[in-house]
């Protein structure tokens, strides 16, 4: 299968993107960026297709692909001045891609965050609400610098936790929640194993074959250059919710499906990225 190959990143795109045809555009459509998606908005090989755009090492985008085109519907934008690693998410589709990028603006929707007090890498994606409600959870398992020196560069092991809600339900409209867990303890669910008690969902990593000296990973030709980034998150009996890949240096499909919404699987790239 020839790479996939895309237009320039902007909004709205056109894409040659072969997993996109314009069979698809007339019943594929685009989920809400804050709502869990539905089989409307799954593409033939069963995901939301995205792609995310790397600017620079402080600003990404994610946009849709649908029939052809690429629409871009959330930004992220680094804080360069803070204690770890912070990205401020805004609203593109409500904003603009222009729109003054500050927690004040009318598009500003909440954040991830590295927690400074752990020692593994973890992140936490709160909404923009005064509760500071939290949207998921993300851990990751580092090696040592022994461990690399030794094995090479590994796989990347990630957990994460997100809250299970009924399909169609925004996560970030307050009147639409009916929060039945402690939605403010997720990475400590995650860490003692107590978020089956709590209507949460946990993925972890899929583990990669090893083939001709590389790890590898089936992604329906949706990736096709190797990279640590490269991954797929998986529940306990091995179905895919998320996969992520490098396209080229600056962009990276994005797939996902429910219980993931177009926020908590940006999020989970964006961890990717810090790394």
């Amino acid at each position: 299968m020839e790479p996939v190959r895309i237009g320039h990143p902007r909004s709205p795109k056109q894409s040659n993107d072969s997993a996109s045809s314009n069979n698809d555009a007339a019943v594929v459509t685009a989920p809400n960026i804050f709502a869990l998606p539905t089989e409307v908005n799954y593409q033939a090989i069963g995901f939301v297709q995205t792609v995310v755009t790397r600017f620079g090492s402080n600003r990404y985008e994610l946009a849709f692909q649908v029939g052809g085109v690429e629409t871009v519907a959330l930004i992220a934008q680094k804080v360069t001045k803070s204690m770890t690693s912070n990205y401020h998410l805004f609203d593109a589709l409500r904003g603009g891609e222009n729109a003054k990028m500050t927690k004040k603006s009318g598009h500003y929707i909440g954040k991830l965050r590295r927690d400074k007090d752990q020692p593994q890498g973890c992140y936490t994606l709160y909404d923009s609400s005064r509760e500071k409600q939290q949207l998921a959870a993300f851990v990751y398992d580092i090696p040592n610098l022994v461990s690399q020196v030794k094995e090479g560069q590994p796989p990347r092991k990630m957990q994460a936790v997100i809250p299970k809600y009924s399909e169609g339900n925004a996560l970030l409209e307050e009147e639409t929640l009916n929060v039945k867990h402690h939605n403010n303890r997720l990475m400590e669910h995650l860490h003692n194993g107590t978020w089956q008690h709590h209507d949460l969902v946990a993925v972890q990593t899929r583990p990669p074959s090893f083939h001709e000296g590389q790890y590898r990973l089936n992604f329906q030709g949706r990736v096709l250059t190797p990279s640590v980034k490269n991954m797929q998150l998986e529940d306990q009996v091995g179905q895919t919710f998320l996969q992520f890949g490098k396209v080229d240096d600056a962009r990276f499909h994005l797939d996902f499906k429910a219980p993931f919404t177009a926020v908590s699987a940006f999020a989970a790239a964006l961890a990717q990225f810090d790394l």
